[in-house]
């Protein structure tokens, strides 16, 4: 009997070493770098066009630091590309697509929540900073020229297309600082992370003080962004 004891005790005490390792693990910094696409569209009284959700890209890294065995703080930077699109105008020979691409460095604060009977899924809220890089109105204008190849007596038309690009600087229409509430989903899968997120802003982007002292600042004309984040990444742990 005492050798039986002997033996269960060398063994848990060899696996003891073993234990505090992974539990160290589930309990280390991690930096998670990422990359992805952004779902975006601009609403509100600044912009009388019809809106339409655009696409753009989304890069960064986070820090996640852990606070117990289901709950972490998240930090880091990213830099995304937002913004809306407008309905297509078009004429018998002739459209114009334009849009807004707005461009942001964003610093989030989050706690992340994991789910105990789903391995890897996790909730997160939090609060988050935009600084504004820069905002450009773009405008792509589509086109049919004829031409006239006659001669004089009969009529021989030449159809040629024609694209015309433009881009204009908006930034000083737009707010430096933005401030928003970010939250969503993510999962982890052997270091692999997914996340979807969209940010609610607190502070709109734009808020067009009006010269006339009647107005008051409610019916400024204002535009929020609405923007939905997926990213993929790879979890670091240090």
């Amino acid at each position: 009997m005492n050798t039986i004891k002997n033996i269960i005790s060398a063994v848990v005490i060899s696996l003891l070493p073993m234990w505090a390792s992974a539990q160290n693990e589930g309990h280390r910094v991690s930096i998670i770098p990422h990359a992805g696409v952004t779902i975006s569209k601009m609403d509100g009284s600044a912009l009388t066009a019809s809106k339409e959700w655009k696409a753009g890209y989304t890069f960064g890294a986070s820090v996640e630091i852990p606070l117990s065995q289901y709950y972490s703080l998240t930090t880091g930077a990213d830099f995304s590309l937002i913004g809306t699109g407008f309905k297509e105008q078009k004429e018998k020979y002739a459209s114009v697509n334009e849009k807004l691409d707005v461009t942001y460095i964003s610093v989030p604060l989050q706690l992340k929540s994991y789910f105990s009977d789903v391995k890897g899924l996790a909730t997160h809220i939090g609060v988050q900073v935009g600084l504004l890089v820069s905002a450009k109105d773009k405008i792509t204008i589509n086109s049919i020229r004829t031409m006239n190849l006659g001669d004089g007596t009969s009529s021989m038309y030449l159809w040629e297309s024609y694209k015309e690009k433009k881009s204009e600087s908006v930034s000083s229409n737009f707010r430096n600082i933005v401030a928003g509430i970010p939250f969503g989903l993510s999962y982890e899968w052997r270091h692999i992370t997914l996340d979807a997120s969209y940010c609610f802003e607190v502070r709109k982007a734009i808020n067009l003080k009006s010269n006339d002292q009647w107005v008051t600042m409610v019916d400024s004309p204002v535009v929020r962004n609405h923007a939905v984040y997926i990213t993929a990444g790879y979890k670091f742990t240090l």
